[in-house]
């Protein structure tokens, strides 16, 4: 499934390498594209990479500070930025410069980073621009808002698609296997509960275990299949979207 873009801009190596490892373990929705020592690397790889948070110290000198990238680089607007930074005196600038989505303080809290993670899933996922383009169907190309799919349910060579409407649930099929669906859904959203099914954890109303399977509930009564072998996984996936883990 796609995962989250990050760039890390810090000058220390030792702090870039202890944030991708606390993502690493913590966050697998989370892959760091690129990372960076001074304004001018971060500039570039912003430009290159094009990542969805940057997490960004402030204090890099001589190599130039957080706020000089802000000022510099081109596409601020399609990114987030969290604050990662010694220097908690900085705060009230940080927020003045942009609207970060959080302010963390070095060193670095693993609940403090995943609640600030946890927030930047929010505000990238509830976005009309995030979409998936369903192609080749009888009624040409469909474009999807994620946030509007209920479940995903494999039908040999095609896939059908249930989408959550006002009192009704709509389904269409593509013309694609699910593994090529699964592979457009962000998996901080959507897992994978049976070989048949992907299923987006926004609209899990509950679960339960039936023996070694399981079943989950979504709106509108549909319901879709845990299968023993994934049943763990999903556990697991379930419980850091709702925060327990995550």
């Amino acid at each position: 499934m796609k995962k989250i873009r990050a760039l890390i801009v810090d000058d220390e190596i030792a702090a870039i390498n202890t944030l991708r490892g606390m993502l690493g373990e913590h966050c697998p929705q989370v892959e760091v594209v690129a990372t960076a020592r001074s304004v001018d690397e971060a500039v570039k790889a912003a430009e290159h990479h094009q990542p969805e948070i940057v997490f960004l110290d402030i204090q890099m000198q001589p190599f130039g500070t957080g706020f000089d990238f802000l000022n510099q680089v081109g596409n601020k607007e399609a990114f987030g930025v969290i604050f990662t930074t010694a220097h908690q005196e900085y705060a009230i600038q940080a927020i003045n410069a942009v609207q970060p989505w959080a302010y963390l303080v070095k060193p670095l809290s693993v609940n403090k980073l995943l609640e600030a993670v946890r927030v930047a899933v929010a505000k990238i996922y509830d976005s009309d621009n995030h979409s998936i383009v369903v192609a080749d169907n009888r009624k040409g190309k469909q474009v999807l808002r994620v946030r509007d799919i209920l479940y995903c349910e494999a039908d040999g060579p095609t896939t059908d698609i249930f989408l959550f409407r006002p009192n009704k649930i709509e389904k269409i099929t593509a013309s694609k296997v699910l593994r090529d669906i699964e592979a457009e859904l962000p998996e901080t959203l959507f897992c994978r509960s049976h070989h048949s099914f992907v299923v987006n954890m926004q609209h899990i109303v509950r679960y339960e275990r039936t023996g070694r399977n399981g079943l989950i509930y979504l709106p509108l009564g549909a319901c879709v299949s845990i299968s023993v072998l994934k049943m763990e996984s999903f556990e697991e996936q379930f419980g850091r979207f709702l925060g327990k883990v995550i």
